[in-house]
């Protein structure tokens, strides 16, 4: 499956380029790599040093047409990200691969970035912006009639070979530790409710060695936090991000 993207360098304070620490955005549900929310977060990141690596999804804007499944076979997308970084042909070869990998997402996409990041060591820290805990109890808060809802589930299964069922980053979350995790969540949002940050970070912690953080932004609806915090928003990911890409003997 074709997965587009657009590959950053990241530029130093010497103005020299590094692809050192390479960070893994994803958006979420009906949007793309060419978001407002991930242009500006990107090139924030990128005039913080870090490289960047924006992906469409599948099914999502110029990535090959695929039906929507919510994180379960849109993970395989973050995964085929990674590989990339590791193996792929990178348009700046001269600046070499990545030596820390890093992931955000948001929404769907932080859903996505935990179920791929329960599979990838590689991802060496993650951030998620209104991710949810499972995407079947959000559905039957949806207009689909309760009655109805397991029959079309059921239907989409036999039809595409996907299980909703499954999409359940909370199970398996505590799997990232001992790697850090910040959760962040607006506390006015309406379409992920803020108790799906408390249900992650709580499962997350439910492990020796976690490494969990979570930050609720007041006011803030679904994924309004960067657009309500600004530069704050930004420093508090660059922050995050400086102190967990880091090689293991010089603090983690």
């Amino acid at each position: 499956m074709k997965i587009r993207g657009w590959f950053i360098p990241g530029m130093l304070a010497n103005g020299h380029l590094t692809t050192e620490r390479t960070l893994i955005l994803v958006h979420g549900l009906h949007s793309n790599r060419a978001s407002p929310l991930l242009l500006g977060l990107s090139a924030n990141l990128a005039r913080r040093g870090f490289a960047i690596l924006d992906i469409d999804l599948r099914g999502h804007g110029q990535s090959a047409p695929a039906p929507l499944s919510m994180g379960y076979f849109e993970q395989r997308d973050v995964l085929g990200a990674v590989d990339f970084l590791h193996s792929g042909t990178l348009p700046y070869p001269e600046l070499g691969r990545p030596r820390f990998i890093g992931g955000w997402g948001d929404s769907m996409g932080g859903a996505t970035m935990l179920l791929a990041a329960s599979h990838e060591p590689a991802l060496k820290a993650i951030i998620t912006d209104s991710a949810f805990a499972a995407i079947v109890p959000l559905l039957k808060e949806s207009n689909v009639p309760p009655l109805f809802l397991p029959g079309v589930l059921e239907s989409i299964r036999a039809l595409y070979g996907i299980n909703y069922y499954t999409v359940r980053p909370v199970d398996v979350v505590a799997e990232i530790a001992p790697r850090p995790i910040l959760f962040i969540q607006g506390t006015a949002d309406t379409v992920v409710p803020p108790d799906n940050m408390h249900e992650l970070a709580s499962a997350a912690m439910d492990t020796r060695h976690a490494d969990v953080h979570t930050w609720l932004v007041s006011g803030a609806n679904h994924i309004e936090s960067f657009q309500r915090m600004g530069t704050v928003y930004v420093d508090r990911v660059a922050k995050f991000f400086t102190a967990a890409l880091v090689p293991p003997t010089a603090g983690r």
